[in-house]
């Protein structure tokens, strides 16, 4: 094989209660890595359709996920990789932008090299490679790698499963337009938090769970519920809380800030989503702030190849 391209969907995570523990992918965005094999050993990027994002492979996260898995799987010598980059995601947006593009690149270069990797082993490599970037977790890259919704229970080693969606569900995702770093997002989190806090948490989280799996609406209701990040992190999102009220107010079941934001989600009844999209947008209008609305499913196939 000469070449391939993949595509790595775009991911929302924390999602209220699950927070660096639950993600989930969602169609219609994401990334798409096209790989070629030269003969000069390394891993190479070609070209980014954003400038913004790096070309240097020490910090572009599609060609550290290549790396990675050429490093992994002892083919650090055999030959070369050039990668061309189509960023479909926002850059600073909390739609798992660092982690689709490292996903991508590793998947090509494990489809491209035919390495014998598990996806677990992927899996690694694409945490490894966002790590240089936006920290080390994979509550994006799990979800964007295997697609649905999936629970990161731990790295070391990694356990990852997977939560099934109840098909009554959808999503709308809003993203303002501003930007909001993940280091800086990071910077404001607690170091500790009360008992009764962290008690709590696992408990919304439990229910989140069953109300996804059910399509038990009350169940999503009462679990859309975070007292570790979004409390710390309200500063940094202009416009959620107005968002927020209008897009519940609209018939969202939950209505949370994705990752470390300035994205929100919202998990509604299919055929609420339209009239959801609406109210989010008017909420973020009426704090004067311009947004974009993207209505959704939840990615069941996750990263593939494409061509």
């Amino acid at each position: 094989m000469s070449g391939v391209v993949v595509f790595a969907p775009g991911t929302a995570s924390n999602i209220g209660p699950g927070f660096d523990c639950l993600g989930l992918a969602f169609t219609g965005m994401g990334d798409t890595v096209k790989a070629s094999r030269v003969e000069a050993p390394g891993v190479r990027v070609v070209s980014v359709s954003d400038e913004r994002v790096p070309t240097d492979p020490l910090r572009n996260t599609a060609a550290l996920g290549a790396t990675a898995v050429l490093k992994r799987a002892g083919l650090e010598r055999e030959g070369g990789i050039e990668l061309r980059v189509e960023k479909g995601l926002p850059l600073a947006a909390g739609m798992g932008g660092s982690a689709a593009s490292a996903v991508a690149g590793a998947l090509a270069a494990h489809e491209l090299m035919k390495t014998r990797l598990t996806r677990i082993d992927l899996l690694m490599a694409a945490v490894d490679a966002e790590a240089v970037v936006s920290g080390r977790h994979a509550d994006n890259a799990a979800p964007c790698l295997f697609g649905g919704v999936v629970i990161v229970a731990g790295l070391d080693p990694p356990e990852v499963t997977s939560v099934r969606v109840h098909d009554s569900l959808g999503l709308v995702l809003v993203t303002p337009a501003y930007e909001v770093a993940t280091a800086e997002a990071r910077k404001v989190l607690p170091e500790s938090i009360p008992r009764a806090d962290a008690v709590g948490q696992a408990a919304r989280l439990a229910l989140l769970v069953l109300g996804l799996e059910r399509g038990d609406a009350n169940l999503v209701r009462h679990a859309s519920w975070d007292r570790i990040a979004e409390p710390r992190r309200a500063p940094l999102y202009p416009g959620y809380p107005q968002a927020r009220t209008a897009g519940l107010e609209a018939g969202a079941l939950a209505v949370a800030i994705s990752g470390a934001g300035p994205t929100i989600i919202a998990l509604a009844l299919r055929e609420k989503r339209q009239e959801v999209a609406k109210a989010l947008l008017d909420g973020y209008a009426k704090a004067g702030i311009k947004a974009q609305a993207h209505v959704a499913e939840v990615d069941a196939a996750g990263a593939r190849v494409v061509a």
